[in-house]
C-alpha cells in the first residue's frame, strides 16, 4: 500500500507529538524521507519543550549528514487543533492517546485522507514478522523480559512501540538489512496497547506471535464498555493465520473464550497456553515448584519457582508468557532461563525503592486500576495485617472500586488520596463497604509523603499505587512515580 518513497514531498501532520516518544520517533521518520510534516498538539510549547528541542537537534543531525531527499523543518500548531492542518493534508498520524471520535479525525475521514498511527506505518514497511504483547496489565514487564531474552540470544534485537520506544527509530536499519538478504531476520519485539491494535486493524495485520497476557477493567472513559475494550485487545490474535502463534493466558476468561474460538478457525495460529495454576495442551506452566514448557510433544523444566526475583503471582504469569513467547521465537531454554534468573522488574512496577527505619518504600505508579493496586496489596501484605501506607486516587477511567475498598480494609493502615476526578468515587466504595481506613486527600506529592513519613512505622510499607490514571496532578504517571522516587531518595538520605 505504502512506500518508503511515498512520503517524500506529502503533507503529512502529526497529531499528538507527546512526551513518550511516539509522535517524536514518527516525526523525525518522516522528516528523513522528505516529508512536509505539520506537528499539531492540544499542549503548548512550554510542555512539549522537551519533544520539541529533540526534533531540532534531529532536523540539524539530516542537514549535516543528508543523504536522501531534502529535509524539511517541522511546522509546528500547538495549543490548539486548526481545521486546515488535517484537511490539506496527504495522511494524518494520530497519536495513540487521541480518541477515535475526534472531530478532526471524523473530519479526516470524510475527505478520504488516511489515518494511520506509528504502529501502522511500523508494519505496512517492515520487511520482518514481530512479536508484540499486550494485555491490560503486565504488558511492559513481559516485553522487556522478553526483550532482554531475545537480546541474549540475538543482539540485533529491535524493541519498539508502547514501551516509550519508537519502532520507527530502527525501521530505516532493518529496511536495510533486508535489502542485504540478511538471514535469519532480527527478532523484533513490540507492546501494544488497545489503541495502537485498532490502527492494525483496516489493513487485517497481527503479529507473527502474539501475547495477551489478561483483560481487565480499565479505559472504560474511552470505551463503549468492557465487550468494546475486549474486542480493541483481541485485535492481537484476530488476523493470525497458519504459520502465526498466540500465546494466551488460560488463567483469564476472556482470553481463554478467544483461545477457544481460535481453535475453531480454519488455517488459524498455533495456541501456546500460559497459567499460573492449571495445565491446558502446549505452552508454559508452574509444576511441582518448577516453570516448565510443553511444546512440540517435549516437556522440560525451564527453572525452579525460586530463581524467579520479581514478587506476586501477577508477575509469575508475566514470566510465563514472556518464556512461552521465547520459546515460540526458538530461543534456546538455557538462555531464557539464565534472563530471568537476573531479571527484576521494570522501574514504576512493584519497584522496591529500598528501607529506612524499618519501612519498605515501593513505586507502582504504573497501577493505574483498581486489579492493579490491588494485586499490588496483596502481594505486599497478607489480609489483616494493616501495615501499608498507601498513596491512590488521580483521575477517573470510569472504573469500579468496590473490591478495591475490601482489600485496603484488610491491609491498609492510612490512605493517602491525591485530589482528582476519581477519588471522590473511592472514598464513596470506602464508605458504602464500611471501611474504617484513615484517609487524607491531598494536593501534591509533597504533602502525601509528609504523611506517609509520620505514618508509617516499622515493619510497614509505603506503596504507591494509585488505582487511577494521572492527568492533572502529575504529567503523566511516570512523572508521579519520579516525584515519588525523589520524594523516597530524601527520606532515605
Amino acid at each position: 500500500m505504502y512506500s518508503v518513497d511515498w512520503f517524500k514531498d506529502k503533507k503529512i501532520t502529526v497529531m499528538g507529538l507527546g512526551l513518550h516518544g511516539g509522535g517524536v520517533g514518527m516525526a523525525k521518520w518522516l522528516m528523513r524521507h522528505g516529508a512536509a510534516v505539520t506537528v499539531t498538539d492540544l499542549k503548548g510549547p512550554e510542555e512539549l519543550a522537551d519533544s520539541i528541542a529533540e526534533l531540532d537537534r534531529a532536523y540539524q543531525g539530516c542537514l549535516e549528514h543528508q543523504k536522501g531527499p531534502p529535509v524539511r523543518k517541522i511546522v509546528y500548531s500547538l495549543g490548539s487543533h486548526a481545521e486546515k492542518d488535517f484537511v490539506a493534508a496527504d495522511m494524518v498520524i494520530k497519536n495513540p492517546a487521541v480518541p477515535r471520535e475526534n472531530p478532526f479525525l471524523s473530519l479526516t475521514a470524510s475527505k478520504g485522507i488516511p489515518v494511520e498511527t506509528d504502529i501502522s506505518i511500523f508494519f505496512l514497511l517492515c520487511p520482518y514478522p514481530s512479536t508484540a504483547v499486550t494485555g491490560t496489565k503486565g504488558k511492559t514487564t513481559t516485553t522487556t523480559l522478553l526483550a532482554d531474552i531475545s537480546r541474549a540470544h540475538d543482539k540485533r534485537t529491535v524493541v519498539g512501540g508502547n514501551i516509550r520506544i519508537s519502532p520507527l527509530d530502527a525501521l530505516d536499519k532493518l529496511l536495510q538489512t533486508a535489502k542485504k538478504g540478511a538471514a535469519p531476520p532480527p527478532p523484533i519485539v513490540l507492546e501494544l496497547s488497545s489503541w495502537q491494535l485498532e490502527s492494525l486493524e483496516k489493513h487485517h495485520l497481527s503479529p507473527r506471535i502474539g501475547v495477551m497476557t489478561n483483560i481487565m477493567e480499565d479505559h472504560l472513559n474511552r470505551y463503549r464498555g468492557m465487550e468494546d475494550y475486549a474486542r480493541a485487545k483481541e485485535l492481537m490474535v484476530s488476523f493470525q493465520g497458519a504459520g502465526d502463534t498466540a500465546v494466551l493466558n488460560v488463567d483469564d476468561p476472556r482470553i481463554a473464550a478467544i483461545g477457544e474460538k481460535l481453535a475453531l478457525k480454519q488455517g488459524g495460529p498455533r495456541l501456546l497456553w500460559f497459567s499460573v495454576k492449571s495445565r491446558k495442551g502446549e505452552g508454559c506452566f508452574v509444576s511441582g515448584g518448577k516453570v516448565v514448557i510443553d511444546l512440540g510433544g517435549r516437556r522440560r523444566t525451564i527453572l525452579p519457582l525460586s530463581a524467579v526475583r520479581i514478587p506476586g503471582k501477577h508477575n509469575l504469569g508475566n514470566v510465563l508468557a514472556a518464556c512461552a513467547a521465547a520459546a515460540a521465537m526458538g530461543i534456546p531454554d538455557r538462555t531464557i532461563a539464565a534472563v530471568v534468573r537476573k531479571f527484576r522488574g521494570v522501574p514504576g512496577r512493584l519497584e522496591f525503592l529500598g528501607v529506612k527505619g524499618g519501612v519498605h518504600f515501593f513505586n507502582d505508579t504504573t497501577a493505574t486500576t483498581p486489579d492493579a493496586a490491588m494485586a499490588a496489596m496483596r502481594t505486599l501484605v497478607p489480609e489483616n495485617r494493616k501495615r501499608i501506607v498507601l498513596l491512590a486516587g488521580g483521575a477517573d477511567k470510569e472504573l469500579r472500586f468496590e473490591e478495591w475498598a475490601k482489600v485496603v480494609a484488610g491491609r491498609v493502615k492510612h490512605l493517602v488520596l491525591f485530589s482528582g476526578t476519581a477519588t471522590p468515587k473511592m472514598l464513596a466504595a470506602l464508605d458504602a463497604a464500611g471501611v474504617r481506613t484513615p484517609r487524607t486527600v491531598v494536593g501534591s506529592m509533597a504533602e502525601a509523603m509528609r504523611i506517609a513519613k509520620d505514618q508509617a512505622k516499622p515493619p510497614g510499607t509505603v506503596l504507591l499505587s494509585p488505582g487511577c490514571a494521572s492527568f492533572g496532578m502529575f504529567v503523566n504517571e511516570f512523572d508521579r512515580g519520579d516525584q515519588f522516587v525523589k520524594a523516597v531518595k530524601r527520606i532515605r538520605s
